[in-house]
């Protein structure tokens, strides 16, 4: 099929679960992200090859997020399986769910489209497995895209309304925002200035590692004319000068296992405080320094934090 896909500047921005229903009892590694990123990218094949080879191979602007497997049990025994690896049992009388993010607003149509495809296609036959993770095979139950869901992790947005939302804002002298990292995330970080002793992995969300981060995010995704609305440097200065900093938190060291390696990283939750006073809004800059800040806060939902979002980790939102 024709596609479609210019690789145009983005304007939506999509999150949606996937209820699926194991064919088979059988067990599965409880971090998947790699092996759901390589069936995301298999089923998008489906639908525009052109386009999975370039998310796949071509672009390093990550215009899409995947998670693990997500397991029906309580998140005390999920964090402890990742953390020993244990694989964990699916058994098809359960409901397991997959959450995808599209950063690129031409995706979505893609995605319905093969959606559409895949249930018309085989009729009278047995009904194909809709993915496969490993070894185990899974049908589509539901795909909920809605912003009430009571998980709270599904929603569709545009650029515009994040700015609105964010420039209505009022906010307190010392504004708090807390960000759950319910995920795996970690920062790989290097000097590029002295590479003797290597890169590593940073387990803390320090601000200037979050928010400076989703700024270029921002500044690589967002429409050309709401591109200017956030200000990389100022933020970065505005961290450094203590205006944002860690007031609470509850991080617990944590690691998952992908195939070749041990990921070592954090989950939790971390309340920032942003700090005033505000500069009052210009032409050149309509939203205050913290109010581009509490904006960025509601684009991780959909981006992530951090390091291989494409591949289960950093999924963080806004509490």
């Amino acid at each position: 099929m024709e596609s479609g896909f210019t690789g145009a500047t983005p304007s939506k921005l999509y999150a949606f679960l996937l209820k699926l229903r194991p064919l088979e009892y059988g067990t599965l590694m409880p971090f998947s992200g790699e092996l759901v990123h390589a069936a995301w990218l298999n089923w998008l094949h489906s639908a525009a090859p052109d386009v999975a080879t370039w998310l796949h191979e071509g672009n390093k602007r990550r215009l899409f997020t995947c998670s693990s497997l997500q397991f029906p049990i309580p998140m005390p025994r999920i964090l402890n399986a990742e953390h020993d690896n244990v694989h964990l049992p699916v058994e098809p009388e359960k409901t397991y769910t997959v959450r995808i993010t599209l950063l690129l607003g031409e995706l979505f149509p893609l995605f319905h489209e093969a959606l559409m495809n895949f249930n018309v296609r085989d009729t009278g036959a047995a009904r194909p497995p809709f993915m496969q993770l490993g070894k185990r095979s899974f049908l589509l139950e539901e795909v909920v895209i809605v912003n009430d869901d009571p998980s709270g992790w599904a929603g569709f947005t545009s650029f515009a309304d994040l700015a609105e939302k964010a420039g209505a804002q009022k906010l307190s002298k010392v504004q708090p925002l807390t960000l759950e990292f319910a995920s795996l995330t970690t920062f790989s970080r290097g000097n590029a200035n002295n590479r003797l002793y290597g890169n590593h992995y940073a387990r803390i969300p320090w601000p200037q590692y979050v928010f400076a981060n989703l700024a270029r995010r921002w500044q690589g995704l967002a429409p050309p004319d709401l591109t200017a609305i956030i200000q990389p440097e100022r933020i970065e200065q505005y961290i450094q000068n203590d205006g944002v900093i860690i007031a609470d938190y509850d991080l617990r060291p944590h690691q998952v296992s992908f195939t070749n390696h041990t990921q070592p990283g954090f989950v939790g939750s971390c309340v920032y405080h942003l700090r005033g006073p505000d500069d009052p809004p210009t032409e050149d800059a309509p939203l205050s320094l913290r109010q581009q800040i509490l904006l960025l806060a509601q684009l991780a939902f959909y981006t992530g934090v951090g390091y291989k979002t494409a591949m289960g980790m950093g999924r963080v939102r806004s509490l």
